[in-house]
């Protein structure tokens, strides 16, 4: 994917690593764009590369020293989402496949620890937000034991853990993770806007702001509706197989 900064007389490769490593740093959208718009500004007037007038894009980065933004997220409200999310999805899957073979739903200590195992990792990835991605975006990978890790630990401690603790008849249990689903979607649209678009300044003539492309705008949209198109996806085999 190509990121347009709406800067001509910068180097494709040298923008995308300066805006890439300020956002690393938490810096906001507006002031990215308006360092991109000054670099934008000499270029165009000098006739010199940004390489040659700024030099390494990651250093002249570090030389700004722009104050990351204040976090705007909140940690508590973050893990209980996510953790509602969880929830809602393997109730509902557990619900499905338990009505499908006629069977009461167990709910077992595996899930509940699934369910805490969850919620500790969603605190994690908040606090640790930036260093995990510097990680992600250094170390290919990082990304893959990072999808593949979680997975294979919740499989195992599901299949490990199967003490029941207690046994719903599957058709409540089916409408309880219904409605909480709903709960989380709802929760999960009236969220705080956590986009912060890179855009520069008004006089700059809309250099420094970037432009989004279909799939990220796409992405954009999805967030909120994720789980709930997750866990339909994840039910239609149980349904038809």
């Amino acid at each position: 994917m190509t990121i347009d900064t709406r800067t001509p007389h910068v180097e494709t490769d040298w923008s995308e690593a300066f805006l890439l490593e300020l956002r690393l740093r938490g810096v906001d959208g507006r002031r990215i764009g308006a360092a991109l718009a000054e670099v934008e500004a000499h270029c165009a007037e000098s006739g010199e590369s940004a390489r040659s007038a700024f030099g390494d894009p990651v250093t002249y980065a570090d030389d700004l020293d722009l104050a990351p933004a204040a976090p705007s997220s909140d940690l508590a409200r973050e893990v209980a989402t996510t953790g509602l999310g969880l929830v809602s999805m393997l109730l509902t899957l557990g619900a499905v496949a338990a009505w499908r073979t006629g069977d009461d739903l167990e709910l077992t200590t595996g899930l509940v620890a699934v369910v805490a195992l969850a919620a500790a990792g969603s605190a994690l990835l908040v606090r640790f937000a930036e260093a995990l991605l510097r990680a992600l975006v250094r170390r290919w990978w990082v990304a893959l034991v990072g999808c593949i890790a979680p997975i294979a630990l919740f499989v195992a401690v599901l299949v490990l853990a199967r003490q029941t603790l207690l046994t719903v008849p599957a058709v409540p249990a089916l409408g309880a993770g219904v409605a909480l689903l709903a709960v989380h979607t709802a929760l999960a649209l009236r969220g705080p806007d956590l986009s912060d678009p890179v855009i520069g300044p008004d006089e700059a003539g809309g250099a420094g702001t970037m432009r989004e492309d279909a799939a990220s705008r796409g992405l954009d949209r999805l967030g909120p509706w994720l789980t709930l198109v997750l866990t339909v996806v994840m039910a239609l085999p149980l349904l038809l197989l």
